[in-house]
């Protein structure tokens, strides 16, 4: 008995009474029941702790091993190794044949030589009826540092376990504590994310309620004519009013409403609406109305001329928005249902809100008409034809991204700089930062720079490019870009390639038999402070007669989500398909190919090299 007890007082074995208050308090401690349920363990055999219970009976030579946890309720065994039956495949029992309820109420590792002689569990039924005579059991900790439970070894007759013994006991059972944590782990995993999935429904909710507006908000930001805003407006308001009709008037100098689904924003063929400026729901200035056309709710303000054409139209309820604009109304919004809905206040203020963001729509698409005009002027003066150039064979695309105004921020340029012992050829391509009116602005004047700099400053393209950008940064006119600048010059029967490249995609050559061959090199982007403190270089190449140098703006290769990489890769098989068209024929099917349907604008410079007859 003195060895006995010098062995539990080594292992810290501290007898804790089943049944105390002490004990029960940490049976049923919050905390520690939670992590017992997120175990997910039951009676119910688990291949993982079965095999880690076979471990130790197998190691420890003893006859029954058990994973075991604890409750107030119990304990079960999960993993089990040797015990007989019925216990094999009940895998329960209660506190009164528990030794590990001492485990688990001491945190302290239990050791017992002979369970009869042990005042703290002589007591335990588990020695009548499932012959537990020694005992050894390490507690299972969660990540918390709450006990759930023990790994037990047990002998059906007395034994004095040796310190190798219970060293062994107890790094299985740091494994098998592991083991739980990772469960543990695992159920906090899934309990967060089904969390995250009641946050996510309720935010989804006030995102549904909020998005509509949201939308609205910036639905028509870059709306570029009647026709595009009559589009966006359907689909904006078909999800929510559920409308089975959406039509835009515009009213015209002559003080008309006509309806018009074209671009134009003043039209002047359009079907006039029979409606008036001067028509209010009951003479105030409200800028919503409603009309039911079977007499069971009217609106004495409104002209019965509206109310024939909206029957005419199989319409019986319709919401009538105003335009009004900073210098006055620009027209209405027609939203018709067929049957009565059910608009809640709510959706009154949503129609007049929306009505508000079209109005600001229809009084900026006015605004671009104008500039339209301007902007075909513009579009002959800046891409300027291409000069007769011997030798070469030039081919030139400019797609801009907005069509309306057909101008951009890209450009191509083409000269023949003098020089000795020949001319040389000076093309180049670039994309000055932003789009429309404005960009083409910047564009004119930066091409315009570097022309004028690749006569005067002499040098590569490198050169002319240097000088343009500390003329840009000494102007402060904030222009920024890429580009890539070329001078060929014609050499002993060979074309000899100078090049610098700006942060522009770069320059393609395809030769007469197919092969592309992309020309490395890059510097950074033109207009920004990095790039005047790192000096431009030149690069060189030979070409030959048939080979065709292809230059081409990001438009081309760009696609929304997709890695550019994956863009180039596109443009690279096009061109070794098409190799052996005319150079017009070649860039259209490029074109056609790999940006059927870009987003922004495109530009391709395309120099068929051949022999100067002169």
């Amino acid at each position: 008995m003195e060895g006995r007890d010098r062995q539990d007082a080594t292992m810290g074995g501290v007898g804790v009474a089943a049944g105390s208050d002490a004990g029960t308090d940490v049976l049923a401690a919050p905390d520690r029941l939670v992590s017992l349920h997120d175990t997910g363990l039951t009676s119910t055999p688990d291949a993982a702790l079965d095999e880690i219970a076979e471990r130790v009976r197998r190691l420890l030579g003893v006859p029954v091993a058990l994973v075991s946890l604890v409750d107030p309720g119990g304990q079960w065994f999960p993993g089990q190794a040797g015990l007989p039956h019925p216990w094999s495949v009940q895998r329960h029992t209660p506190l009164s044949h528990s030794f590990c309820q001492h485990v688990v109420a001491s945190a302290e590792p239990l050791v017992v030589v002979d369970a009869r002689d042990d005042a703290r569990v002589d007591e335990n039924l588990a020695i009548r009826d499932l012959g537990v005579i020694a005992y050894a059991g390490i507690p299972l900790l969660d990540g918390a540092g709450n006990v759930l439970g023990s790994l037990c070894a047990i002998d059906h007759r007395p034994r004095r376990w040796t310190a190798a013994e219970l060293d062994l006991l107890s790094g299985l059972a740091a494994g098998c504590a592991a083991e739980l944590r990772v469960r543990l782990a695992l159920a906090a995993a899934v309990r967060d994310r089904e969390r995250r999935d009641r946050v996510e429904q309720d935010l989804a909710a006030a995102y549904q309620r909020s998005q509509s507006l949201l939308l609205a908000s910036q639905a028509f930001i870059d709306a570029t004519g009647l026709a595009d805003i009559r589009r966006r407006l359907a689909d904006l308001v078909s999800a929510t009013l559920r409308p089975v009709s959406v039509r835009v008037a515009v009213l015209d100098d002559g003080g008309s409403y006509r309806l018009h689904d074209g671009a134009t924003t003043t039209p002047s063929e359009g079907v006039v609406l029979p409606f008036t400026p001067g028509d209010r729901s009951g003479g105030g200035e409200r800028e919503l109305l409603t009309v039911v056309g079977d007499g069971e709710e009217s609106d004495d303000g409104l002209p019965g001329g509206f109310r024939a054409w909206l029957a005419r139209q199989g319409m019986r309820v319709a919401l009538v928005m105003r335009l009004l604009g900073r210098d006055g109304e620009l027209g209405l919004v027609v939203l018709g249902w067929p049957d009565a809905p059910r608009l809640e206040d709510a959706d009154r203020l949503y129609a007049t809100t929306i009505a508000g963001y079209v109005a600001q729509a229809v009084a900026r698409v006015r605004f671009v008409e104008h500039r339209v005009n301007v902007a075909h002027e513009m579009q002959a003066a800046m891409l300027a034809p291409l000069p007769d150039v011997p030798g070469v064979e030039l081919v030139a695309r400019y797609r801009p991204a907005d069509a309306h105004e057909d101008v951009g921020g890209d450009w191509y340029d083409v000269s023949l700089l003098p020089g000795g012992p020949g001319p040389v050829l000076a093309a180049s391509v670039g994309d000055v930062v932003g789009h429309t009116l404005d960009s083409a602005v910047r564009m004119g004047q930066v091409r315009s720079m570097l022309r004028q700099a690749a006569w005067d400053v002499g040098g590569g393209p490198a050169s002319a490019l240097a000088a343009t950008e500390r003329a840009i940064t000494g102007d402060a006119l904030g222009h920024a870009g890429t580009a890539v600048l070329v001078h060929l010059r014609r050499e002993a029967g060979r074309w000899v390639m100078t090049w610098t490249n700006a942060g522009h995609p770069p320059p393609v050559v395809v030769s007469a038999a197919g092969a592309v061959t992309v020309l490395e090199g890059l510097d950074p982007l033109f207009g920004y402070p990095v790039a005047l403190q790192r000096p431009r270089g030149d690069h060189h190449a030979v070409l030959h007669d048939g080979d065709t140098l292809f230059l081409h703006t990001d438009g081309l290769v760009e696609r929304p989500g997709e890695d550019l990489d994956e863009g180039h890769r596109r443009l690279g098989a096009a061109l070794a398909r098409h190799a052996g068209l005319a150079p017009d024929a070649l860039v259209d099917a490029t074109i056609a190919e790999v940006a059927p349907a870009a987003t922004d604008d495109v530009v391709v410079l395309a120099l068929r090299l051949g022999v100067d007859d002169d």
